[in-house]
């Protein structure tokens, strides 16, 4: 099997080793943030997937399908266990409506600005609703707006280093992921 085609831009030892390290970071993270509750094992496979999505967008600015997809299940799944391990099917159900929220939003968003808000920013904007909503509203609130803030902290330097940025597109994934990250970590 071709890894460069799967998780395009994770193609030499350099982007190997920073998505590993990253990956390392931000699974500590979640491990200091949950503790060994029930929400751990989905927050791990979030980080693990938001590692990946971010050094690919980077390179490529392009978000791997074969990491969306599998995503979403595996985050229901996780997730509807640790909502019933507290009994709090709430959570479950203000994921999936932040989720529908975050498409429409997005869809928008691609719609009306296609060289810079592909698919993928679409599909990893759903996920991050549904973890980001699973904690409740303001984690969602705060977490998507923290991930627009940072976009547009960075867009003057991205212009300035790289003289053809107005023709290309500041990668997003990277930003709906931290401004996640943030949220997540920051949430009570």
């Amino acid at each position: 099997m071709n890894t460069a085609k799967l998780l395009p831009g994770i193609d030499t030892p350099a982007r190997i080793a920073a998505t590993c390290a990253l990956g390392a970071g931000i699974e500590a993270a979640m491990a200091w943030r949950f503790g060994w509750s029930p929400a751990l094992p989905a927050y791990l496979a979030l980080g693990a997937a938001s590692a990946v999505v971010t050094v690919t967008d980077l390179a490529t600015r392009k978000i791997p399908e074969a990491i969306m997809l599998p995503s979403y299940p595996l985050a229901a799944v996780l997730l509807a266990v640790a909502s019933a391990s507290r009994g709090q099917w709430w959570a479950l159900a203000r994921g999936s409506i932040a989720m529908a929220s975050l498409v429409g939003f997005y869809l928008v968003l691609g719609l009306a600005l296609p060289t810079q808000f592909g698919i993928g920013d679409i599909e990893l904007g759903a996920l991050l609703g549904l973890y980001l909503g699973w904690l409740g509203w303001s984690a969602l609130s705060s977490g998507t707006l923290a991930a627009w803030l940072l976009a547009a902290l960075a867009l003057p330097a991205h212009h300035l280093l790289d003289h053809g940025a107005r023709r290309r597109a500041l990668a997003a994934g990277p930003f709906l992921v931290a401004g996640a990250l943030v949220a997540v970590l920051l949430s009570s």
